[in-house]
Order: C-alpha cells, then structure tokens, then sequence
C-alpha cells in the first residue's frame, strides 16, 4: 500500500471514530437521569433553580388556585429530572364534578399534571384562566382544558397537552404512570 492511500485509510477511520463518539456522547447526555421524562414512582417537587427541592403536598393545593409548576424526582438517588424543559409539569386541583372521565383516571382527589409545554410550538404554558377555567400558551393564545384531559379549546394548537398520571401517597404527588402521550409539539 502506499504511503498516501495508507494516510488516507486511517483519516476515515479516525473520522468514522470521532463521529461514532460524537453520537455515543449525544446519546448518553439524552439518558442522563436529570433529563430522563418522568417515571412511576417519582415524586413531583417545586425546584429553586439551585438544585434545591421540596416535595409537593396534596393538601397544599387549593381547589382552582393557580397551577404550580413542578420536576419529578427520583426518590432513591435524589436526581431531579429539570435537565429537559419537557420534565416541567403543571400540577392543580380541580373540582372532580366537572371532569371527564379521562381525567378521573389520570388524577387523584382532584389533583392533575399536565405537561407545561405547548403542543403548537414548545413555548410554556403557565397561565390559567379562571373564569374559563383553561391553561393558556402567551405565545400563541392557545388554550387547553384542564377538566377534558387537556383538550385544545383554542388554537392555533391541534393536540392536547400531555397529561401525567399520579396518584398521592402519604399526601405527596407520585407519578403513577408515564406520560399519555409525547409532551409538546411535534416538527
């Protein structure tokens, strides 16, 4: 072989190498356990934005107040998922009578989390509306149904928010099951 075609042959594979680490590297930020969604068990806390948390209490919350914004945390090792804004869930209580059955399941004692992230186009949604008792996206208008498992009620978004199952055990917030569908928007 000559020298040439010698060096040539070991710059693809040093390219081909450094290429599959880039990928391997991308790969094991996305399954760091900060930025992992959410998973049963994980427990629903308000972060400080310094790595601090404090759990949620169910009876904190007060029927139709204000959503509050919240990260699951893995109870075992202390990681708080907030390395992916996708992780940002909106947790409220609701009156029972008013909802739909979707949202019974996915809730309890009136108690719901839904994604914070805007199907339209990823901005957040962290308003609500209490005279029509909707979640409300600043960047679009759009708005979402907390009662009917967060059905668009105005676009310009066309899918509902991802809900998050929970269940509360020993009056905090747990996450029940995973998400019902991909929390924000698609491209």
């Amino acid at each position: 072989m000559e020298r040439r075609a010698f060096i040539k042959s070991c710059a693809c594979v040093a390219a081909i190498g450094s290429t599959a680490g880039l990928a391997s590297e991308a790969e094991a930020a996305s399954k760091k356990p900060s930025n992992m969604r959410p998973k049963p068990g994980d427990v629903l806390v308000i972060e400080d934005g310094h790595g601090n948390a404090r759990p949620i209490s169910a009876s904190e919350l007060v029927l139709g107040a204000q959503q509050v914004m919240a990260f699951p945390q893995d109870p075992e090792s202390g990681v708080i998922r907030s390395g992916s804004r996708f992780n940002k869930i909106m947790v409220m209580r609701l009156d029972t009578a008013q909802m739909d059955e979707d949202t019974k399941q996915h809730s309890e004692d009136g108690v719901v989390a839904y994604s914070a992230i805007c199907t339209h186009q990823g901005c957040d949604v962290n308003s609500f509306i209490e005279d029509k008792k909707e979640f409300f996206c600043f960047c679009h208008y759009s708005r979402f149904d907390p009662y009917a498992a967060g059905k668009v009620t105005n676009g310009p978004a066309t899918r509902r928010l991802a809900m998050l199952p929970i269940k509360i055990v020993d009056d905090l917030i747990v996450v029940k099951e995973e998400f019902t569908r991909s929390p924000g928007y698609k491209k």
